[in-house]
């Protein structure tokens, strides 16, 4: 008897089945692999102040790097998604208002992440498969509605904390020299939280980083290259 309310139960609501089945979104923090690869992420923008700034100096040195937009930032510079979009860049979600999805509701996590996905294709860009968690943190409810809606968490091995605004470009780009390691994920900011100092930081690392051996590629590219083993 059970098993004929649960199947009728299943065909009534074929979601419920299909969630239930659905294994929480996994976070990345680095790839794994042994090639000289890592991915600048920047999140919390766009915002016209930054953004520009940040993409002339990826543009100028020809890297293609992630983009974790908030979308309410989105809604109001339009203009920088689809520059973005333009210039090949990987975009991410970062929340449609930047809620902490820890201590939520499961209806709370996917209002917020569904909110994002909609408003970011509507200005053009992909639907977004990659969610970084605002403040990094997470439980398992967020992990399981994530998972339901085909997400990956992106987390981070090197942390410029350029957000705080207490150090400098030079300082920061050693911090990532001297972290840097194959399959790092560098966390920035290019939000209203954004400064000189991040872009001053990029300005230096990527050629010092180049001449080193690294390649800068997007968080699809890194993780496409671990789950294949190929080279870039």
């Amino acid at each position: 008897m059970f098993h004929k309310i649960l199947s009728l139960f299943l065909l009534m609501y074929p979601w419920f089945g299909h969630a239930a089945q659905s294994k929480p979104a996994p976070i990345i923090r680095q790839a794994v692999t042994h090639q000289k690869v890592m991915a600048l992420t920047f999140d919390d923008g766009p915002s016209p102040k930054w953004t520009p700034k940040v993409l002339r100096v990826l543009n100028q040195n020809h890297v293609k790097a992630t983009f974790f937009l908030i979308g309410s930032h989105a809604t109001r510079h339009p203009f920088l998604v689809h520059q973005e979009v333009e210039d090949k860049m990987d975009i991410g979600s970062h929340g449609a208002e930047h809620h902490v999805l820890k201590n939520q509701s499961a209806a709370a996590v996917r209002q917020e992440v569904e909110a994002n996905a909609q408003i970011l294709q509507t200005l053009g860009a992909p639907k977004p498969t990659l969610y970084r968690m605002p403040g990094g943190a997470s439980d398992a409810t967020a992990l399981t509605v994530l998972g339901q809606l085909g997400y990956q968490v992106i987390g981070w091995s090197i942390d410029t904390r350029d957000w705080r605004h207490r150090t400098t470009a030079q300082a920061m780009a050693q911090k990532v020299e001297k972290e840097a390691s194959p399959g790092a994920i560098v966390i920035f900011h290019d939000g209203p939280n954004g400064s000189e100092a991040t872009v001053g930081a990029i300005q230096i690392l990527i050629p010092t980083l180049k001449q080193e051996g690294y390649q800068f590629v997007t968080i699809a590219q890194l993780l496409h290259l671990e789950k294949s083993k190929s080279r870039i």
